[in-house]
This record gives structure tokens, C-alpha cells and sequence, in this order.
């Protein structure tokens, strides 16, 4: 076999094994184990889940354009309220729809806080539409919306519409408070991991 065959084979190979790994890995978890915040020492405290789920909720605050809440299934779901009136305007105009939304489960056996993100986007106008959807880690996302307009009985233009959303602070209060408990926040990529015992990674 001469090198140039030896080495498209090694190629090739090695294509085959990442195209396997990478499904493995998500299974398994492993990406989560990168990713997880541990708590750190002497500082982090020791809740029990009932505990620490309810301080969660406590962390609730009605001038915040997000919300904490608890689901049947004992997890609670942290959304961005969207719909609030700063973005009704802008939104409704442009035919849009944006949504951010984390599932937290506790998995009391390893003291872990497992996360699941989404966020979908739809966006309608003449002629034209686009969609999108992910599920998974959110490790970083921020964006902002200005409007100014000038008129009557001022020309100096003034804000008219805006809104901003960052990623880090509906999920900020929220791992600042599963460390201080001594639990481990682990954000995960499948929907299964949610509700699994096992370890994961």
C-alpha cells in the first residue's frame, strides 16, 4: 500500500471513530462533566433538595423579565418572559417569536442540579420566514434592541422600543445558589439526563 492510500485509510478511520465518539460522548455525558460549576470548599453549604429547591423559587422577583417555577414532575423551569411589554411592541410589529427556557432537575444522589436549555426563534414577514430551535448548554448569548424616534413635542430623538436579553441573568442568581447549597450545577444536552440516577460522564 503506498502512503498516499495509508494515509487517506488513517483518514478515514479516524472520521469513522469522531463520527461515533461524538454520539457516545453526548450519551454518556461527558461534555456535561466539562461543563459542570462544582461548589468550591468551606464556602458551599449542605441543602437537602427541598431546601435548595425552594430557595430557588424564592429567588423570584416581579421587576426581573424572567420567572422561576415549579412543575408537577418536581423540576422548575426558568423562562424569560418574552411577552413582557418592552418587546410586545417591537415583536408583534415584526412578526417575531423568541423564547428562552432551562428545565432543572435535582438529582439528589450525586447532589447535582441537571439543566437543560432551549431557545427558539421564529421570524415571519412578506415573502420570507425562518425558524430555529436548540436544545442544549447555553454557554454565552446576548442581545439588545434599540428604537429611538423624533417628533413632537421634541426633536430629540428619545427611546422608543428596546429590550435586552443575557443569557447570565436569569442563569446567574441560579447557580450563584446551587453552589452556596453545596450541590453541583451540570447542564446537559439530552433530555433523558434529566431524569437519569446514573452518573453521568
Amino acid at each position: 500500500m503506498d502512503t498516499g492510500a495509508l494515509v487517506g485509510l488513517l483518514v478515514g478511520l479516524f472520521g469513522v471513530a469522531l463520527g461515533l465518539a461524538v454520539p457516545v460522548a453526548m450519551w454518556l455525558g461527558t461534555f456535561s462533566r466539562w461543563t459542570a460549576i462544582r461548589p468550591e470548599g468551606p464556602l458551599a453549604g449542605h441543602c437537602d433538595a427541598d431546601t435548595l429547591r425552594s430557595r430557588l423559587l424564592a429567588l423570584n422577583d416581579p421587576d426581573q423579565p424572567f420567572t422561576y417555577g415549579a412543575n408537577a414532575d418536581h423540576t422548575l423551569t426558568a423562562e424569560w418572559r418574552i411577552a413582557d411589554a418592552t418587546w410586545h411592541q417591537f415583536f408583534a410589529r415584526c412578526h417575531a417569536t423568541e423564547r428562552y427556557r432551562a428545565t432543572l432537575s435535582f438529582v439528589a444522589a450525586h447532589r447535582e442540579v441537571r439543566v437543560l436549555e432551549e431557545r427558539t426563534s421564529l421570524r415571519q414577514g412578506a415573502g420570507e420566514m425562518s425558524a430555529s430551535r436548540f436544545q442544549g448548554i447555553v454557554l454565552f448569548e446576548r442581545s439588545a434592541y434599540r428604537e429611538w424616534v423624533a417628533g413632537p413635542p421634541s426633536l430629540v430623538p428619545r427611546e422608543a422600543i428596546s429590550f435586552d436579553f443575557d443569557v447570565r441573568r436569569i442563569k446567574g442568581p441560579l447557580i450563584a445558589t446551587v453552589l452556596a447549597c453545596g450541590w453541583t450545577w451540570v447542564p446537559v444536552v439530552l433530555r433523558s439526563h434529566l431524569s437519569t440516577t446514573r452518573q453521568l460522564g
